[in-house]
């Protein structure tokens, strides 16, 4: 019998139970039993349609939007915010927002408009509110800081808050970098240096509670161990560098750099600016030499709070910034005399690793072949 023969019989025998089973394809096989008497009870629309939509929210926020660009005084801004603030909470179920509006912004950043947290950034720095841009910061609330915001810090002399946008921006402009670089290189006013110690101090002081967290036996073993990681890498990232270069780490460790955009930005640095920049990418090859067991622990944020450990820079990084600059300015780097030599001890280091490298590449082969097998 054909396929097609046997397709036409079965179709015009009726078969009572048919219709209670789904179709079975293999020839002699039981079909499987049904997997519910009835079908399920369905479902009203009036029972899962969404309610409307609150307008109170959205209109708060295009009048805050639209009243930003106008504010010309701190006591007009923040009576904007704390109206939103108010509304937000009140549309959202929410607590009531904090008094002061730092602490507000933190505790709504979870609800905080993108677009709207970028407006309030750029009104906060030209009426220089620098406690509410540094909660906006703290809140990773700009991803997409405004076009003049890391210039118009830096210019200010608050080059703490430069380091705050720098550890969380997906998309720095050229001139953002620029602005940055020459921010840390070439500090232009003791309040700007100033800035900059208050940001290696705290560096310090991350680095001395991941040792005392490290030294509490009754922490846990998964506590030390994530102590003993983040103790090293901000030993690192302390010891040996001056504070304006320390304020650095924050650009070289942003994985949302990219290498055309960071070799546009040095091209630009002048000569005093550049000798700089390489003694600093030198430290770094040397601490990489010496410490070559040191790796990311992104666990010191979560399980310590350290969250400077995000921000040291990986030997890729360092790596990749020595070649933009040697790319950019390898004429005035070989020609300097003052710098010979470092640029000699970099090459010696390099190759040093790089040989290291090499030897280890086939262990590393090795073993990732014997987890793959287990």
């Amino acid at each position: 019998m054909t396929l097609l023969a046997a397709i036409t019989s079965a179709a015009a025998t009726p078969t009572p139970a048919a219709g209670a089973h789904p179709i079975v394809l293999t020839p002699g096989a039981a079909p499987p039993p049904p997997t519910s008497a009835a079908l399920p009870t369905p479902i009203p629309p009036s029972d899962w349609t969404l309610s409307p939509a609150d307008p109170a929210l959205s209109n708060a926020a295009s009048f805050l939007a639209t009243s930003l660009s106008s504010c010309s005084s701190l006591p007009r801004l923040r009576t904007l915010l704390a109206n939103f603030f108010t509304t937000l909470s009140q549309s959202l179920s929410l607590p009531p927002p904090l008094p002061k509006l730092p602490d507000a912004i933190r505790a709504l950043a979870p609800y905080f408009p993108a677009a709207v947290a970028s407006l309030v950034a750029s009104a906060a720095a030209r009426l220089s509110e620098h406690d509410v841009l540094l909660a906006l910061a703290d809140s990773r609330l700009l991803a997409h800081p405004p076009p003049d915001l890391v210039s118009s810090l830096a210019d200010s002399g608050r080059a703490d808050l430069v380091c705050a946008v720098l550890r969380q921006a997906a998309d720095l402009r050229s001139s953002e970098l620029l602005a940055a670089l020459r921010c840390f290189l070439s500090p232009a006013s003791d309040k700007a240096y100033d800035a900059m110690v208050d940001v290696k101090n705290r560096w310090k002081d991350a680095a001395l509670l991941a040792v005392k967290k490290y030294q509490d036996k009754g922490a846990g073993k998964k506590v030390n161990a994530a102590a003993r990681r983040a103790a090293l890498l901000l030993m690192m990232g302390h010891d040996g560098f001056s504070s304006p270069e320390v304020c650095l780490h924050y650009l070289l460790a942003s994985g949302n750099v990219d290498s055309v955009v960071l070799g546009a930005a040095v091209a630009e640095l002048d000569g005093g600016e550049v000798v700089r920049l390489m003694r600093y990418l030198n430290k770094w090859i040397g601490k990489y030499q010496r410490f070559p067991e040191a790796q990311a622990c992104p666990e010191a944020v979560g399980i310590l709070g350290l969250e400077q450990c995000e921000s040291v820079p990986s030997f890729a990084a360092v790596a990749r910034t020595l070649g933009v600059l040697l790319d950019n300015h390898f004429s005035h780097l070989v020609l300097n005399a003052d710098v010979r030599e470092d640029l000699r001890a970099a090459d010696a280091m390099v190759k040093e690793l790089a040989a290291e490298a090499e030897s280890s590449g086939p262990i590393l082969d090795l073993l990732h072949r014997l987890q793959q097998d287990k």
